[in-house]
């Protein structure tokens, strides 16, 4: 009965200890470290999202890039850091993609993260380059059968590389991947004319499609964007059912204390309020703020798509 009495005490006292560490946290900055160089668009959203982060935590959130391996510094960086919520990590594709694509990681994907918020997500672009001899997304395909087209993204495992190769697999084309160190990089080759196309995110290329460096030749969500009401999408140009977007997520170390998570959670859902709504929707980026049990649903799903992805190809891991 002792030990009994024991146990319970000591539960009482880890629950108390829990639920004070949420009610004062945070005591001091918050670092957002996020998995790409900047410039593209997880960091774009970030240092939107920081300053209002900050009017509701009451601490500055600081924002870090730690681009290399298709997220997988990041995310090592983040993993080896104390769990207690004052490192965070943003999640994207790349993530649910690398422990399919690599043979091995310094970390368990599922196991050793807890997931905080679902943020947002940016339609992807199929743009290329203005000089390229075709104008539409068939008049593409036809063109790969008998030229090498190439084409830039963040790395292997990226969302604009993964969705670039589900459609040269639903196509039947060879395409050349060209990876790069960051989507800056990837898509600053692509205006340059180093590469011919890149799977890009609406708010880093509009202002390039505008300048008529880029030609906009398909949207990758389910319908037009409202923005581009003339450039048709993938599914409606004979590929039904495809779709892919660059959402992005938060995620803390496995063994945060719950109430800290849950504080972060409301925070970001939060941070969203009406002004930063109409200043990421005129960049493109799609607000949906939903709690962390979505985000860990949308992970274990797309680590299901792209194993399937991955047998199709015949990609071997790296």
């Amino acid at each position: 009965m002792k030990s009994l009495l024991a146990l319970f005490g000591f539960a009482v006292a880890v629950g108390t200890v829990s639920s004070a560490a949420g009610a004062e946290f945070p005591v001091r900055p918050i670092k957002f470290v996020i998995p790409f160089t900047p410039g593209g668009s997880a960091d774009v959203t970030a240092r939107i999202l920081a300053p209002r982060l900050m009017a509701v935590l009451g601490q500055p959130v600081v924002v870090e890039n730690r681009a290399g391996g298709s997220g997988i510094v990041a995310t090592q960086a983040v993993h080896g850091a104390a769990a207690d919520g004052y490192t965070l990590l943003m999640l994207t594709p790349s993530h649910t993609a690398n422990p399919v694509i690599q043979s091995k990681l310094p970390y368990d994907t599922l196991e050793d993260f807890v997931p905080v918020a679902m943020l947002v997500d940016v339609p992807g672009l199929l743009v290329i380059n203005s000089s390229l001899p075709v104008s539409t997304l068939p008049e593409l395909l036809d063109y790969a059968k008998t030229h090498r087209v190439s084409y830039s993204s963040a790395g292997v495992g990226t969302f604009p590389h993964l969705g670039v190769e589900d459609l040269a697999s639903r196509a039947g084309v060879p395409m050349l991947h060209v990876a790069y160190k960051g989507a800056a990089p990837a898509l600053n080759d692509l205006i340059a004319g180093h590469v011919d196309m890149k799977l890009d995110g609406y708010t880093t290329s509009i202002e390039h499609i505008k300048a008529g460096k880029l030609r906009a030749i398909a949207a990758t969500s389910t319908e037009r964007l409202a923005e581009l009401p003339d450039t048709p999408t993938v599914a409606e140009l004979g590929f039904p059912g495809f779709e892919t977007s660059f959402w992005m997520g938060v995620a803390a170390p496995a063994g945060t204390p719950p109430a800290v998570v849950a504080k972060l959670q409301q925070a970001f859902i939060a941070a969203f309020d009406t002004a930063t709504r109409e200043r990421l929707a005129n960049l493109g980026v799609r607000v949906i703020a939903k709690p962390g049990d979505e985000l860990d649903a949308l992970v274990r799903r797309e680590i299901q798509q792209w194993s399937e992805l991955a047998k199709r190809q015949g990609f071997v891991k790296q």
